[in-house]
């Protein structure tokens, strides 16, 4: 825990009161009980400085809002799909899977960050709602959706994931819909949370286009052949 050093210019003072709190003990007079007088609250109020300045600062405890260096940043989800031929069904199953499985990763932590407000002052209509119910169901479908594409490319898996996409559209409209009217400080907590989900969305319509169009591509090169 840092403490912070007091400013040379509190000190001065504080050395010249003792000087002349010494001197005032050596001389008489009327000048005497003045000086001394003096000198003592010199050193009080600089000791007050002193120790304001030697108080380690006061730790705000906050709830993470959104910490983006944890939130997986894949650009265009499933592009590299789009530079396969149609016979590159094992390379493409492997790019779907790791792109739906960082998404994954993304709604996990929005479903957590979501869930650090529940219960708290002014977040009561989320605890109400069941919004972490919501989050939740969201974070295993995308889990789900990611075991099966090990399995390649099964029918179910493109309406999961249109399905995935439409959860997280309803998310973020639903904390666009709750934080407005309430607080600055509400809104400095769901607003990161609502672009979260809504750029989750938009990822999940991505990678639906791209694994749709290889999808299509690949039954067209059999039906060719």
């Amino acid at each position: 825990m840092m403490i912070m050093r007091p400013p040379l210019l509190t000190i001065i003072p504080l050395f010249l009161a003792v000087i002349a709190l010494i001197i005032a003990s050596g001389t008489s007079g009327y000048l005497l009980p003045l000086t001394a007088v003096l000198a003592a609250v010199t050193v009080l109020v600089v000791l007050g400085i002193i120790s304001q300045y030697m108080k380690p600062p006061a730790e705000v405890k906050q709830v993470p809002i959104e910490n983006f260096y944890l939130w997986a940043d894949i650009g265009e989800s499933g592009a590299e799909l789009r530079r396969l031929s149609p016979g590159d069904v094992e390379a493409a199953t492997r790019i779907a899977s790791a792109d739906l499985g960082s998404l994954s990763s993304n709604a996990d932590l929005l479903n957590s960050r979501i869930s650090l407000l529940l219960g708290r002052d002014g977040f009561e209509e989320l605890t109400q709602e069941k919004f972490n119910g919501q989050t939740e169901k969201l974070s295993e479908d995308l889990r789900g959706i990611t075991k099966q594409l090990k399995k390649g490319f099964q029918a179910e898996i493109l309406s999961s994931i249109e399905q995935c996409a439409s959860q997280a559209d309803r998310i973020a409209n639903k904390l666009y819909d709750f934080q407005r009217g309430k607080s600055e400080v509400v809104h400095v907590y769901v607003e990161p949370l609502r672009r979260a989900a809504e750029k989750l969305s938009s990822d999940l319509r991505l990678a639906f286009t791209n694994i749709s169009n290889f999808v299509k591509s690949a039954s067209a090169g059999d039906e060719s052949s």
